[in-house]
């Protein structure tokens, strides 16, 4: 099905409140890829965890940190960041402003 709309006119609505602190999402699409364009308020932060899907992180603005394993990245516009299904990761804003990314997550089957 096609369909075009207005990132605009989707609200924010908090993710997963239960591992995150002032991080909101617009959900593009949803189904077997899902894909959400996330907002991460100044000192917010999405904590360790693990998922039993793939994600793929497309910084589009702001300053923050990136987790993924053992290694931390600095995550600034164009940073892109691939996590393993079952892999340990978290993202937090560091910086002033909101940090602005895509959240795509897949399954690998």
């Amino acid at each position: 099905m096609s369909n075009a709309f207005e990132v605009a006119t989707l609200a924010w609505q908090p993710v997963r409140p239960e591992i995150t602190q002032g991080v909101f999402g617009k959900t593009l699409q949803d189904g077997k890829t899902k894909v959400v364009l996330t907002r991460v308020a100044p000192g917010g932060a999405f904590k360790t965890h693990r998922d039993a899907y793939a994600h793929l992180f497309y910084f589009l603005s702001g300053e923050g940190i990136v987790r993924v394993g053992e290694t931390q990245f600095a995550a600034r516009a164009g940073l892109v960041v691939q996590v393993a299904a079952g892999e340990a990761h978290a993202y937090e804003n560091s910086g002033g402003d909101d940090l602005l990314l895509v959240s795509i997550n897949f399954s690998t089957e």
